[in-house]
């Protein structure tokens, strides 16, 4: 054989081979980021919080997600006035490695006079009473991992769940 034609093949090969190792690195990092994906927690958490008065009567029933290391917020407006602000709610959920959940809040409602933050250490999937406002208020915190069966299982409950399919 000649060397030019020893020099293509080896190109070829090389080319050929290279490809087919860049795939494989590819499919890789796409099974460990499903992998990841669906790992508990890699989402976030979901905070429920229940507002009660002294009363009894239940004032609000907010829901949303925390990012990993990312505070969320909620603001709720009144729909005939949209610049009447009825609720605000800022929520940081960080893991502690005890398995607890820390959770740093500030919760205002101005049609009540209440604005009040703090910090509590929530265990994943049980309510944790706090009282706000000098005891006018109960505060009622869940926290959960997304994803997590414990989630789905609250989407369930709470009629929430689609029939979506995993992603591949």
């Amino acid at each position: 054989m000649r060397p030019s034609r020893i020099a293509i093949l080896l190109l070829l090969s090389f080319l050929l081979g290279g490809s087919s190792a860049e795939v494989a690195v590819q499919a890789q990092r796409a099974v460990t980021r499903h992998h990841s994906a669906r790992e508990t927690g890699s989402v976030g958490h979901l905070v429920a919080l229940e507002l009660w008065d002294d009363a009894g009567a239940l004032i609000a029933r907010p829901r949303l997600i925390s990012p990993p290391g990312r505070p969320a917020e909620l603001i709720l407006r009144d729909p005939a006035d949209p610049a009447r602000v009825r609720l605000e709610l800022h929520v940081e959920a960080i893991p502690e490695p005890c398995g607890d959940v820390s959770l740093a809040y500030r919760v205002s409602i101005p049609g009540r006079d209440l604005a009040q933050s703090g910090k509590v250490s929530i265990a994943p999937g049980i309510e944790q009473t706090v009282d706000l406002a000098d005891g006018n208020v109960t505060a009622v915190f869940l926290t959960l991992p997304i994803p997590s069966t414990s989630f789905d299982a609250y989407l369930e409950s709470q009629g929430l769940r689609r029939n979506v399919p995993d992603a591949i």
